[in-house]
């Protein structure tokens, strides 16, 4: 398919890693810390280290229904030795075992100190009250000791750490009822062009569904963030400008798509540059190159681009990482795998390029080919991809069988820098 855009090329425009340190440097995680119960905790960012004041678990206990025993080595490894209670899960054997002597227990049962090791009840046979073993017992076999998960002053979860489901369950362990989390931030959003219809309405010839703001939407479902629709704006710059100053004095965060091109009828940036601040315009990308960064007062402002594909692509690459910094979240970084191009491709010099792609294991390699048509306005292949293709702004053509960078759309390719 031959490429529309033929002015790859723009000294104005800025690169992608210079861009992404300029949108960090003027993001500001917001500070206020709220505490809230344990069960309205996930997704939301620690707002402190997490230490244990106790050890977990915290008495020796077994890890196995069995019997534990006070044993002393035996050369033929038979051993026998007299029941002499039970200790159960929440109902301890408080006495003292003597050489020779068990107790049956359950896994979690507390391990009486003078316990040496638990054997597997499947290794003993029992017979009024005496058990006979015919095994190799090793010290402290089958017992769990306190501490051994967590140990107490241990730092367990640390400020800025996204809470998962793991992470409720450790802090549910702790004991903890409710945690200190940093306020959600408010990110407003507004699509802006005449031709757009509400989904509701009933559409014409010249005119499309607005999809941008249910895909924005989707998007910011991701985070712990507040959410604030301000509908679409038709392309007049009064009306424009009203609709910034409204949306930025209630929002720490605002997007718009459309209205950041060159055409007669682009009036964001204009409206930007009157009551706030453009800190760069252009960024040398594909799909995505018209994208208006600024501010109004507090409020960060993101002119993404109007066409569905480039508006998720310059989330993702721009907008995603500053509201990781802004809701408090630990510094991460897309992971970056190698994988065989499948097909040959083709781009233009000029612009670093995030074609959609589909990434496959095949017998223990990863393989990556296009997922179709790369226009800016095919969302369909947007849907099939499951990775970006991450290609150079220097290169121009890619050989089957070259090894290419892919960045994969899944949260959990998210890590920790």
């Amino acid at each position: 398919m031959k490429d529309s855009c033929f002015n790859e090329y723009d000294p104005s425009a800025i690169k992608v890693d210079k861009a992404i340190s300029k949108i960090l440097s003027a993001s500001k995680i917001k500070n206020k810390v709220e505490i809230i119960p344990l069960k309205k905790s996930y997704r939301r960012i620690l707002a402190k280290n997490i230490k244990s004041s106790k050890n977990i678990p915290n008495y020796k206990n077994s890890a196995m229904d069995g019997y534990a025993v006070n044993f002393v080595e035996q050369k033929n490894n038979k051993y026998i030795f007299q029941c002499v209670g039970e200790s159960f899960a929440g109902h301890p054997y408080r006495k003292k075992i003597k050489k020779n002597e068990a107790i049956k227990v359950m896994t979690g049962g507390m391990v009486p100190d003078s316990c040496n090791a638990v054997i597997m009840k499947e290794l003993v046979e029992e017979n009024n009250k005496m058990i006979t073993a015919n095994s190799i017992i090793v010290k402290n076999q089958n017992i769990r000791f306190p501490g051994e998960d967590i140990k107490k002053n241990q730092t367990v979860l640390r400020d800025g750490k996204e809470i998962d489901e793991v992470d409720i369950g450790i802090l549910a362990s702790l004991g903890m009822a409710k945690v200190p989390v940093y306020s959600k931030p408010v990110i407003g959003y507004f699509s802006t062009g005449d031709e757009l219809v509400s989904v509701t309405d009933k559409i014409k010839k010249s005119q499309v569904y607005d999809s941008n703001r249910y895909l924005l939407h989707g998007l910011l479902q991701r985070y712990p963030v507040d959410i604030k629709d301000y509908g679409v704006v038709r392309d007049n710059l009064i009306n424009i400008e009203k609709k910034l100053k409204k949306a930025s004095n209630e929002c720490d965060m605002l997007i718009t798509t459309g209205g950041v091109s060159v055409g007669e009828a682009d009036f964001v940036k204009n409206a930007l540059d009157k009551i706030g601040k453009v800190k760069f315009w252009k960024i040398a990308v594909k799909p995505g190159r018209p994208l208006a960064f600024g501010n109004i007062k507090k409020c960060t402002f993101y002119g993404l681009p109007g066409n569905p594909v480039s508006v998720v692509v310059t989330f993702n690459l721009f907008v995603r990482p500053a509201i990781r910094k802004i809701t408090g979240q630990q510094n991460k970084r897309d992971l970056v795998l190698d994988a065989i191009l499948e097909s040959d491709l083709k781009k233009r010099k000029g612009r670093e390029e995030f074609k959609r792609g589909i990434l496959r294991n095949k017998n223990g390699k990863l393989f990556v080919k296009t997922s179709g048509a790369q226009g800016s306005n095919i969302l369909s292949t947007l849907k099939d991809a499951n990775c970006y293709i991450q290609l150079h702004e220097n290169i121009s053509k890619i050989k089957k069988g070259t090894h290419v960078k892919v960045i994969p759309f899944s949260v959990s390719s998210e890590h920790y820098e």
